[in-house]
C-alpha cells in the first residue's frame, strides 16, 4: 500500500495535468479512500453549503473527485412513534426529548385471545399455547429514560 506522501504527489501531480485519464482516476480515488492520513486532508477541505431547513448541516467534499453529499442526522430524521414495528427501533421520544432505542415488552392482547378461542373449538388441548408464546402477543415500545410508551404493535393472526 502507498503512504500518504505518494498518494499527495500524485493527488498534484494529477491536479495540475490536465489530459487524465478516467480509469487512473478511479485508481486515485480508491488510494484516497484507503488511506486515513489523506482522508483528513480532503475533509479539512470541505465547504458547507446552505442548509435545507436550517437545522441539517450539507457539506459538499470540495476536491477534483467525485462530489460526495454527506448530511448530519437531526432529531427530524428519526420516528417519534414505534407503531407497526417488532424489532427495536431507535426514535426520538417527545416526553424526554432524547434520541434512543427503544424497550421490548410483550403482553397478553385481543388478538392472543382470538387464537386461544380458535384453538379452544378445533383442538381444546392446544389452547394453552398462544399464552406462552412471545410471537402471539403484542408488542409495547417503551423510552428507556421516561419509561413512557412510544409505540405499539398489536398481534393479528394471519
Amino acid at each position: 500500500m502507498k503512504n500518504s506522501s505518494e498518494i499527495c504527489n500524485q493527488m498534484t501531480a494529477y491536479q495540475s495535468n490536465t489530459e487524465f485519464q478516467k480509469s487512473t482516476y478511479g485508481n486515485l480515488a480508491q488510494s484516497a479512500l484507503m488511506s486515513s492520513p489523506l482522508q483528513a486532508n480532503i475533509l479539512s477541505r470541505s465547504l458547507p453549503i446552505t442548509p435545507n431547513n436550517g437545522d441539517q448541516a450539507d457539506q459538499i467534499l470540495e476536491i477534483d473527485l467525485p462530489k460526495v453529499l454527506t448530511r448530519r442526522m437531526t432529531k427530524n430524521d428519526y420516528l417519534t412513534t414505534a407503531n407497526g414495528h417488532k424489532i427495536k427501533q431507535e426514535i426520538f421520544c417527545n416526553n424526554c426529548q432524547r434520541i434512543n432505542m427503544t424497550r421490548l415488552e410483550t403482553e397478553y392482547g385481543i388478538g392472543a385471545i382470538q387464537v386461544t378461542c380458535l384453538l379452544i373449538f378445533l383442538f381444546w388441548p392446544l389452547c394453552w399455547l398462544p399464552c406462552v408464546l412471545k410471537s402471539c402477543k403484542d408488542i409495547i415500545h417503551y423510552c428507556p429514560f421516561c419509561n413512557q410508551i412510544v409505540g405499539r404493535t398489536p398481534y393479528t393472526f394471519c
